[in-house]
Formats: C-alpha cells, structure tokens, sequence
C-alpha cells in the first residue's frame, strides 16, 4: 500500500531517494542540488577541485557518463586539493570558469552554490547526477532546460532560501 507516510518507488523520477542524511525533494537545497547536477553531466570539460577522498566518486560518475553518453569523449576531471571546499570549473575556452562551488561559504552570484559541508554536498550532488545519467538526462540536443523548471536563476534562489525562517 502506497502512503504519504511510507516511501515508494514508482520508476518516475519524483520518487528519487534520501539524499545524504537529509535532502528530500521538499528540502531548501534540493533545486540547487539539481542544478549543479544538472550542470555536470551536462558540460564537458569539467575540473572538480576536491580532496584525495572525492576521487572515488568523481571516477564513478566518469563511468557512468561514459556508460551513458557514449559521445562524450572528456570526462571531469579530479584535481586534488585541501582547501576545505569543493568547486567545479568550466575549462571550455582559454580559461577556467568557476561554475559550482559546494561550501558554506556564499561565493560570486555567477556561481551555483551548494550551501553544504563539502561531504554532505556532494554526496548529494554525485546522487543526483547518477539518477539523472539513469533517467537518461540530457537526453537530446536542445533539451537541457525543463519547461517546467525554466532556466536557473541564482540570485532569486539565494534570495528565497533568505525568507526561510532557520
């Protein structure tokens, strides 16, 4: 039997499971966890300034980029460091791109921040992108923005995770 109280797998996306201890689909986080999920599986490209303990991670979700967008020729790539934070760059062109930053530090408006620990964060976001990549996201060229969802704005959503009381 089927509750509100009790989870149940129906194989559509809504029904996705607890990410690292507490991030539901009803959390604050949630939308940007999707985004900067959304983000890398999406660009090319990418650089992940993480630990030494997040290379496990980031080498799964290279596999399953590969598994599922056989295309794609480059893969995200770890490089190692200690500086507390994660941050994911965007090195298409000349220059490295600070896109998401996983941290409890409010970065530059540009950026998709991830208002977590870094281990809780991406935790949460490496889910996400592995349920993503299994939904069959991208999916094609010219589908990358849900009309649903419409595009990503980063300020109106720091702003709202403002107005909510602690």
């Amino acid at each position: 039997m089927v509750t509100p109280w009790l989870p149940h797998n129906d194989g559509i996306i809504q029904d996705l499971p607890l990410f690292g201890p507490n991030v539901r689909m009803n959390h604050p986080q949630w939308p940007v966890v999707r985004e900067a999920a959304r983000r890398m599986v999406r660009i090319e490209n990418l650089e992940i300034w993480a630990e030494p303990q997040f290379s496990g991670d980031i080498y799964e979700l290279s596999n399953k980029i590969s598994d599922h967008l056989p295309q794609r020729t480059t893969f995200p790539k770890h490089v190692v460091c200690n500086q507390g934070t994660i941050q994911i760059f965007d090195k298409s062109g000349d220059t490295n791109t600070l896109i998401i930053e996983i941290s409890n530090i409010e970065p530059d408006i540009e950026v998709c921040w991830v208002q977590m620990d870094g281990e809780v964060g991406f935790a949460a976001v490496m889910e996400s992108c592995l349920q993503l990549l299994d939904a069959g996201y991208p999916g094609c060229i010219g589908c990358d923005d849900s009309i649903q969802e419409g595009r990503w704005d980063e300020r109106k959503f720091r702003n709202s995770l403002r107005q909510i009381p602690d």
